[in-house]
Parts: structure tokens; C-alpha cells; sequence
């Protein structure tokens, strides 16, 4: 009996070893985490396959080429990567047995929206209904071919996070979109960046009162949606690479009390930023706005905030602003309420006119920030007007060198010394000149006889006509 019990003992112990030795023949081991990253997969591991005395958290089969889900076995883990594969098909509960999974990540795959179904989410099954996936809270289903969400995708992921749907060619959102989102009641991030979207449908926002961060990047919106002012607890706004070529009052219609971060950077067609734009942005902190080529003016204006019935002005209380590489010549000291406060601040890039509308930057603005700027201070030079062209903004501070207005006409008076020596030195010029030519006219044959007559020879002459005129 003795030696029948060590014999079974034996046997489980070999196929302990031989378990874990399936996956981790072709996978990477390690602690907690099991790493299949191209491996040239074609396929999941059967149930036995799977190491038995461990406890994975992490999974990672990304850039392979599995194109089929299947059901996973009861494992204890938290985060699963099926990136870069070629899945096409997901089982109905593929993930039913995995109830402590929080982060699914499915993006660049083939799936579209025909396979793509509530059931593929289900949880534990009741004598009431399938549970839901309780602790999943980030999906990751960008770079797909999805165009439209089935209304009850969502039905058993009610908890979720953070859903990104980044480069699926959606285009529009339909109503069953608006539905599945509109499920999402506790979702905190949102990424609907380079789908393709013209705008958002006006109350998109109104039922995920807890979202906070929402990317818009890279779609063909030509202006802020309105949208936005249907959101309760926006946070942060990516609105990078769209087509908007000029943001003025009512690009920010309502007042969005806790928006505190805004990307604007890399846009094409942006070319002023006007009175008012911004003004109702009253928490923002952090502003970049870089890489806009055609960006050459924003209004002083632009933050500030006038209520009716009070005299006084506010502006968001800004501490990082980019506004590297635009198309900026000058800045307004009026365009923010406290540059003093600033603790990152990007200017490099910009052709900078060094006339006496840009004195404050070298006066004021850069000895105050000169400990955040450091490594900018060799960038920022000035274009024009041609004479300063080429100098050191930072160095123009050292020297206490005040910069010129133009002048009435418009033009810069660094050229008015020039232009008063060339007219002396024509003056000087022309007076010997005017005076050698007299010289020469008087003594030549005509001009001795014009220089040699004098009044009496006129009347002589004149009264001599006369006298043969009676005769």
C-alpha cells in the first residue's frame, strides 16, 4: 500500500513538472508573470498545458498569430495581452473562468464589430443570469476594424474604467454606440482618438458622469464639439491634430469647471486663437499647445475672464505651458495674469520679432523664468527685424539692450542712420558736382556769351530792334 501511495505521489509530481514545462518550454516564466511574446503562435494552450503550482497575474501573448480565443482555464490572473495577433473570433465566456482579471488588452487585431458580442464578456454563470466580469475595469480594443458598438456590449463589464477604441473606423457614432457607452456608468477614460469622428453627439457625455479623461486626437473636427459641455467631471482634454483653424468664444461655450489639462498641439490648420477662447476654462493648469505651424497670433485676451457686474479680470492659474515650435512672433504680457508662477514653460521654435513689443520678454518674462528655460535659452533668438537677426534673446538680457518700435510708416528705424548718411553723402556729392558742371557750361563758347552779357547789352539790344522796326 506503501509503495502504491509513493507511486501515485510520483506521478503527481511528474505531471506538475510536466504542466509547467508545457507553457514554459515556449514561454518565458518568471515569478508571477508568464511572457509569450512572439513566439509565432498560432493557438492558445490546452487546460492541462497550464503550470499548476503557479499563481499568474500576468499574461502576455502579444505578436503572434493567434486568430482564435478559446475558453481560458481558472487562473488567478490580473492582466492578459492578446496585442498584435490576427484574432478574428472570440469564444462566447472566453474569459468566464478568469474572475479577478482587470486589464484585457485586444487591440491590433481583425476584429470587427460582427464579432465583437455581450456573451464574449460573460462571468459566472447563476441560477439567475451570467455574473459579470466584476473586476475587469480597462478594455483595450484600438486598432481594429470596429465601425459600431452593439448596444449591450457592455452587459456584463458595467465596471469598466478605461475604454480605448483608438484607430477603428467608426466615422460616426451611431445610437447603438450611444447605448453601449451610455452603459458605462462609472467610466473614468475614454479614447476615441483617429476614428474618423466629424463631431460627437450632443449628449454623449451626459451619462458617464465620472469620466475625466477623453482623447480626441487625430479626427476631422473643425471645431471644439459642444458635447463637452454635457460632461460633469472632465479632467483632461486631447483634441491634437484637427483640422480647427481658428478658436475664438464659442469654441468653449460653457463654463467647464474642472477641466485642468488641454492638448491642442500638432494642428495643421490653426491659425489665431482669439478674444475669449479659452476664458471660460477657469481650473486650467496645464496648456500645450506646440507644433501648430500656422499659429501666429493669440489674442491677450484669450484666458481672460470678464463677469458682468464686476470690474476686475481672472485667468486660469496656469503652472505648464507649451507653446514651443508655432508660428508665434510676439507674445503679450497681458496673455496670462501670473507668469510668475509658471513651473514649465516651452518657447523654443518660434521666429521671434525683437522690436519693442517683445521688450518685456527680454526685460521681464525671461529674467523670471530663467530657471525653467535653462535649456532653451540657446533656441530663442530673433528673426526679425534683418538687423537683429541671428541674436541671443537671453543675451539681448544680459546686455540691458532695448529694442526699437517701428516707425510710422512701418518701418524700422535700426534703418534711419543708414538712410540719413546716404542722403548727406548724395548732398556732399551733388554740390561739387552741380558746381563743376557751372563751371564748364560758363566757359564753353555758349555759356561765355550768356555769362558775358549784362542788363545794359538786353536793353541796347531790344531798343536796336525797335529803332529798325520804324524804318
Amino acid at each position: 500500500m506503501m509503495h502504491l501511495t509513493g507511486v501515485l505521489l510520483l506521478l503527481l509530481v511528474c505531471s506538475m513538472v510536466t504542466n509547467a514545462d508545457s507553457v514554459c518550454n515556449h514561454c518565458m516564466c518568471f515569478q508571477t508573470t508568464v511572457n509569450c511574446t512572439a513566439r509565432n503562435l498560432q493557438r492558445h494552450f490546452n487546460d492541462s498545458d497550464w503550470p499548476s503550482n503557479m499563481a499568474v497575474t500576468d499574461m502576455m501573448f502579444d505578436n503572434n498569430q493567434v486568430v482564435h480565443v478559446t475558453q481560458y482555464p481558472a487562473l488567478s490572473v490580473l492582466r492578459l495581452s492578446l496585442s498584435h495577433n490576427k484574432i478574428v473570433r472570440i469564444d462566447k465566456a472566453a474569459f468566464l473562468n478568469l474572475q479577478n482579471l482587470t486589464e484585457l488588452d485586444l487591440s491590433h487585431n481583425l476584429i470587427t464589430s460582427d464579432n465583437l458580442f455581450a456573451d464574449v464578456f460573460q462571468g459566472m454563470f447563476s441560477e439567475i443570469e451570467y455574473q459579470p466580469l466584476t473586476n475587469l475595469h480597462t478594455l483595450r480594443l484600438g486598432s481594429n476594424a470596429i465601425h459600431t458598438l452593439k448596444s449591450d456590449l457592455f452587459e456584463h463589464t458595467a465596471n469598466l474604467r478605461t475604454l480605448t477604441l483608438d484607430s477603428n473606423p467608426f466615422h460616426v457614432i451611431d445610437q447603438e454606440t450611444i447605448m453601449a457607452l451610455s452603459s458605462l456608468t462609472f467610466l473614468e477614460v475614454l479614447d476615441l482618438s483617429y476614428t474618423g469622428l466629424k463631431d460627437l453627439p450632443e449628449y454623449l457625455l451626459h451619462t458617464p458622469k465620472y469620466l475625466k479623461v477623453l482623447n480626441l486626437t487625430g479626427n476631422l473636427m473643425t471645431k471644439v464639439p459642444a458635447a463637452l459641455e454635457h460632461s460633469h467631471a472632465l479632467e483632461v482634454l486631447h483634441f491634437c491634430e484637427n483640422p480647427v483653424v481658428v478658436l475664438d468664444h464659442s469654441s468653449f461655450k460653457s463654463e467647464m469647471l474642472y477641466l485642468r489639462e488641454l492638448h491642442m498641439s500638432n494642428m495643421e490648420s490653426l491659425i489665431f486663437i482669439a478674444s475669449g477662447a479659452m476664458s471660460k476654462l477657469t481650473s486650467l493648469q496645464e496648456l500645450y499647445l506646440s507644433h501648430n505651424p500656422r499659429l501666429s497670433s493669440i489674442d491677450p485676451d484669450a484666458f481672460t475672464l470678464r463677469r458682468e457686474g464686476e470690474e476686475s479680470e481672472t485667468w486660469p492659474p496656469i503652472i505648464k505651458l507649451d507653446l514651443g515650435h508655432n508660428n508665434l512672433g510676439t507674445i503679450d504680457r497681458h496673455l496670462l495674469g501670473h507668469w510668475d508662477i509658471l513651473q514649465y514653460l516651452i518657447l523654443a521654435g518660434n521666429p521671434w520679432i525683437c522690436d519693442c513689443e517683445n521688450q518685456w520678454m527680454v526685460s521681464t518674462l525671461l529674467p523670471s523664468v530663467e530657471n525653467i528655460i535653462q535649456n532653451q535659452m540657446n533656441s530663442l533668438e530673433c528673426v526679425e527685424p534683418e538687423e537683429m537677426r541671428g541674436r541671443k534673446l537671453h543675451e539681448l538680457e544680459v546686455l540691458n539692450y532695448h529694442m526699437r518700435c517701428l516707425d510710422s510708416a512701418g518701418n524700422h528705424p535700426e534703418k534711419d542712420a543708414k538712410l540719413l548718411i546716404g542722403i548727406l553723402v548724395g548732398v556732399l556729392l551733388a554740390v561739387p558736382i552741380t558746381m563743376a558742371a557751372i563751371l564748364v557750361f560758363r566757359n564753353s563758347r555758349f555759356g561765355s556769351r550768356f555769362f558775358s552779357r549784362g542788363p545794359a547789352d538786353y536793353s541796347r539790344a531790344f531798343y536796336s530792334r525797335a529803332d529798325s522796326g520804324e524804318n
